[in-house]
C-alpha cells in the first residue's frame, strides 16, 4: 500500500499560528498544476518500480487545495493520475484539504466529477472572535452551513479539524458539541502550537502576546477525549478520532494511517515531502524556484538515506502516537533494535511508572491519559548513536 500526497501551496489569507509553505500570490495557479503534473512524471519511473503493492490513496493538502478553480483542480488531478497510471475511481481514499468557506454547490460538485470521494475541512474553531484572532476567512456558522451542504451534495465521509489550547475566551465545550452535531465521521484536534516566523509567534516574542498555561491544553484534551469515548468513537492516534461505522470497525483516514506505519509515499509540488525507504526527500519551499526547476525537467529537492537507527527512531515515535503502540520483536524484525535492549532502564522506568502498558499481541502503548506528553515518552526510548 502506498499513497500520493499533493501540496497545493496557496492560501486566500495567511492564519496567524501556521508555518506550512504557502503563498497569498494565487496569479500562478496554471504554472503550478503544470509543474506539479511534471514532477509526477519524472518521479513516476522511479517510484512506481519500487512499490511492491499498488497505490490506494491520493491525497490533497496544502495550502488550500480547494482555492483551485474547478479546471484547474480536474488537470491537476488528471495530469497526475495520468503519469502515475492511476485509476482515480478505484483508490480507496481520495481526499481534499478544503476551507469552510470554499465549500459552495459548483465547487463541490466539480470535485465529486474530478474523483474525490473525503473532504478534509480546516473549522478550527466555531466561535467567531476565535476565529478572527486566528486570520481565518470563515465565520462557525459558514462552517456548519458549508459541512451540511457538502454532505447534501454526497460527500458522506469528511473530517474537521479543530484547535485546542486557544488563549481567547472560546468555550471549548462548544467547539466539540458543536463539531458533533455535524455530519462528519472523523475528527482530527491540534494543540496550537507558537512557531517562529508566524505572526503569532512574532507576538509572543514581542511580549504582546501569551499562550495558555499548560493545564489548560491537557484540560481541553483530555475533555476531548471524554466525551468522544463516550460516543464510541475510536482514538487511534494521539491527534484523531473516528466515527464507529455501521458495518464494523472506525472510520480511520487510510491515507494518514500509513504515514504513521512507515508505508512510502510519494510528495508532489514545493515543500511536499516523500518517502521509498530508505530515502526521503523534500522539494524546495519556493513556489518560483519549483515552477523554474520543474520547466527545466529538473528536480529541485534535499535528499537523505535513513540508518536502520533512524527509521527504529522514527517507528518509536509513530507507533507511540497510535492505539496499537509498538512489538519490541517487530521493530527488532524491521530495523535489527529493540527497545527492551536498547536502553534497558528507559523500558523498565516508562513500565513501572504507567507510561507504558501492555496490549494484546505483544504490544505496548502510551496510555490515552499520557498521550498528549507521548513524545516525551518515544524520546526516552530512542536509540543515541
Amino acid at each position: 500500500m502506498a499513497g500520493v500526497y499533493l501540496h497545493v501551496p496557496f492560501c486566500r489569507q495567511a492564519c496567524h499560528y501556521c508555518d506550512f509553505h504557502f503563498s497569498t500570490n494565487t496569479q500562478t495557479f496554471d504554472a503550478m498544476v503544470h509543474a506539479i503534473a511534471s514532477e509526477a512524471q519524472l518521479r513516476a519511473p522511479h517510484f512506481l518500480g519500487s512499490l511492491n503493492g499498488p497505490v490506494t490513496t491520493l491525497y490533497l493538502g496544502g495550502g488550500t487545495p480547494s482555492l483551485l478553480p474547478p479546471n484547474a483542480m480536474k488537470r491537476l488531478v488528471h495530469g497526475v493520475s495520468n503519469a502515475l497510471q492511476l485509476d482515480v475511481s478505484t483508490l480507496a481514499e481520495v481526499t481534499l484539504e478544503a476551507n469552510p468557506e470554499d465549500l459552495e454547490d459548483a465547487q463541490l460538485d466539480a470535485w465529486l466529477e474530478a474523483g474525490f470521494n473525503r473532504l478534509s475541512v480546516g473549522i478550527q474553531s466555531f466561535d467567531d472572535k476565535t476565529l478572527g484572532w486566528m486570520n481565518r476567512a470563515h465565520t462557525g456558522r459558514e462552517a456548519e452551513q458549508g459541512i451540511h451542504r457538502a454532505y447534501a451534495a454526497g460527500f458522506d465521509t469528511m473530517t474537521v479539524d479543530l484547535i485546542y489550547g486557544v488563549p481567547t475566551g472560546r468555550q471549548w465545550q462548544d467547539d466539540v458539541e458543536r463539531a458533533f452535531a455535524l455530519p462528519v465521521r472523523h475528527l482530527s484536534a491540534y494543540a496550537l502550537t507558537v512557531e517562529p516566523q508566524t505572526a503569532l509567534g512574532t507576538r509572543v516574542e514581542r511580549g504582546e502576546e501569551t499562550p495558555p498555561p499548560d493545564e489548560r491544553t491537557v484540560q481541553e484534551y483530555h475533555h476531548l477525549c471524554s466525551v468522544m469515548a463516550d460516543r464510541g468513537w475510536s482514538h487511534y492516534e494521539t491527534s484523531n478520532w473516528a466515527a464507529p461505522r455501521d458495518d464494523v470497525g472506525h472510520w480511520k483516514a487510510i491515507h494518514n494511517s500509513a504515514y504513521w506505519s512507515g508505508k512510502p509515499y510519494l510528495g508532489l509540488g514545493p515543500g511536499a515531502h516523500g518517502f521509498l525507504a530508505p530515502d526521503r526527500y523534500a522539494n524546495v519551499s519556493n513556489n518560483p524556484a519549483y515552477i523554474r526547476s520543474l520547466e527545466q525537467g529538473a528536480l529541485s529537492e534535499s535528499r537523505e538515506t535513513l540508518s536502520p537507527a533512524d527509521r527504529y527512531n522514527e517507528a518509536i515515535m509513530t507507533g507511540l502516537r497510535t492505539a496499537d503502540g509498538i512489538n519490541p520483536g517487530d521493530l527488532h524484525e524491521a530495523h535489527g533494535l529493540r527497545p527492551d535492549v536498547v536502553d534497558p532502564h528507559a523500558w523498565s522506568h516508562a513500565l513501572n511508572c504507567g507510561d507504558l502498558v501492555s496490549i494484546e499481541g505483544g504490544r505496548f502503548r502510551i496510555p490515552e491519559a499520557q498521550w498528549i506528553m507521548g513524545d516525551r515518552v518515544a524520546a526516552s526510548l530512542f536509540h543515541v548513536e
